[in-house]
């Protein structure tokens, strides 16, 4: 797939950032930008399809009670500090 140019605007501090990270990884600065847009944007769309699901649920009636919710994350928390 072809790609296409697009700019972005950042401070001084954050290119510098990104610079940086992208001479540590050995990679264009272009590259590592290009590749923080598709890992944000891919979780995201997981983020309001989860959101999505959740607001189809309560619509159709299927709740969990919160006290239910509570409980099985206090005995997660206690099996964790066994």
């Amino acid at each position: 797939m072809p790609l296409k140019a697009t700019s972005v605007r950042l401070d001084d501090e954050t290119l510098a950032r990104v610079g940086e990270m992208a001479k540590a990884m050995d990679r264009p600065r272009a590259w590592l930008m290009a590749e923080a847009v598709k890992q944000y944007v891919a979780r995201e769309e997981w983020f309001i399809q989860e959101v999505e699901k959740g607001m189809k649920s309560a619509d159709e009636g299927r709740l969990t009670d919160q006290t239910d919710v509570k409980a099985k994350w206090e005995a997660k928390r206690a099996a964790q500090m066994d």
